[in-house]
């Protein structure tokens, strides 16, 4: 997959940079019932109308406040909204990660790249939203972008 990237900045002149996207967060609300929150977010891209999964982070187990170790790297485009969506779920049978909807909820929220880069120490914060919550109640998620020259 980098090799595609690098192709793109070659191809682009330069016009495109690697941005590493990292994820933690605070506040989640406790969804288990002898445990904590066992979190896990999914980051998909916006392609035209669809939404495409890019990948999801490990599990974070028992924790309101996780800060995920797994990153992602997506290509930066100068002067093009790029928009993205993280899910963060209550992961309950780690045997089946990718079954969505068996997993919780905890919430969700939409980000534009270009907001992350140009974010006071490239970090941007968000609440989460989710249907089953009041507003407020789902937690915050930090997105943190590292740009790779």
């Amino acid at each position: 997959m980098l090799a595609t990237i690098y192709k793109n900045i070659k191809d682009n002149n330069g016009l495109v940079n690697i941005v590493s996207l990292t994820f933690s967060g605070k506040d989640f609300p406790n969804l288990d019932t002898f445990t904590r929150t066992d979190g896990m977010v999914v980051l998909y891209a916006k392609n035209g109308t669809m939404w495409n999964m890019l990948g999801q982070t490990e599990v974070i187990m028992d924790n309101l406040a996780p800060a995920w170790v797994k990153s992602f790297e997506v290509q930066y485009h100068f002067e093009k909204c790029e928009n993205y969506k993280v899910v963060v779920y209550d992961i309950d049978d780690l045997n089946k990660l990718g079954n969505y909807t068996g997993h919780k909820k905890v919430g969700e929220c939409e980000f534009a790249l270009h907001e992350v880069v140009t974010a006071r120490d490239q970090t941007l914060i968000r609440n989460l939203e989710c249907d089953e919550r009041p507003a407020g109640k789902s937690g915050v998620i930090k997105i943190t972008g590292d740009e790779k020259s």
